[in-house]
């Protein structure tokens, strides 16, 4: 019954942009149009995860928290304004010290991280060696096959942040998270987005993750439709974060089954 209402309220509206300022229609319908990618399939439904505002990510008390963002030129692939911001809030949330990203591409996302980082911390970033891109599972979406080819991972990180990471250079695949298993604080999954990469680097990540760590993943969106139904279908009862691309989880405390 409420979608009827709010159908006949929404012709009712569009009958008077017509008569009183049609050229408002297309803005209207164009708005519509891209909501409706949201949802048109059920199997990339993103509204099937809970949404959480970026707000709710804020401490409910306690001082201002002070955060630091750095801002490049536009580049494609990194997150947005928006996102780093939910980045930060996200590892201020898991009081975070010990992170590790998948995914380092230019660097963009390590950098937020690394501003917003205690000086002691351990920050991880892992990508393919540029001198060797090859991949143990197919990349096949052209984005990613032309990143995965693109020299200069990490390029945007600052020199005085540099110091502070640690650059990975291997295939998420046939990388050992033996070692930093129960380590990390925060882990965020952001490589390669076909079906094997997102289930790997996911799993790798949650092994990787402390209890009560955050594990956050980039590109929840139609157009990664890998990254989508994986999550659809995970065990790690993932959120959305609203007006963004990004979804995070919470690991239980206490033993829990590992999920390969």
């Amino acid at each position: 019954m409420q979608s009827i209402r709010k159908s006949m309220r929404l012709g009712g509206r569009l009958m008077k942009i017509v008569l009183s300022n049609p050229r408002r229609l297309s803005h209207v319908l164009g708005t519509a149009l891209a909501a409706t990618e949201e949802v048109h399939d059920a199997s990339l439904d993103l509204l099937r995860l809970p949404g959480v505002p970026i707000e709710d990510l804020l401490p409910e008390s306690g001082p201002e928290l002070r955060t630091t963002l750095a801002c490049f030129p536009k580049t494609k692939a990194g997150i947005s304004l928006l996102e780093a911001m939910a980045l930060v809030l996200l590892v201020k949330k898991a009081r975070a010290s010990t992170v590790f990203e998948f995914g380092t591409y230019k660097g963009f996302s390590v950098t937020q991280l690394a501003l917003n980082l205690p000086p002691e911390s351990r920050i991880f970033t892992l990508d393919l060696p540029e001198d060797d891109p090859r991949s143990a599972f197919a990349i096949t979406d052209p984005e990613d096959i032309e990143i995965a080819l693109e020299k200069g991972k990490g390029a945007l990180v600052p020199k005085d942040l540099r110091n502070r990471i640690n650059f990975l250079r291997q295939d998420s695949a046939v990388f050992d998270e033996s070692p930093y298993e129960g380590q990390m604080d925060f882990v965020f999954v952001d490589g390669a987005h076909n079906p094997d990469y997102v289930k790997n680097d996911s799993a790798k990540g949650w092994r990787m993750l402390r209890s009560g760590g955050i594990i956050a993943w980039h590109d929840y969106r139609p157009s990664d439709p890998a990254v989508v139904r994986f999550l659809l279908q995970s065990p790690y009862n993932p959120k959305r974060i609203v007006g963004t691309t990004l979804a995070f989880a919470t690991k239980p405390n206490g033993p829990r089954t590992e999920h390969a």
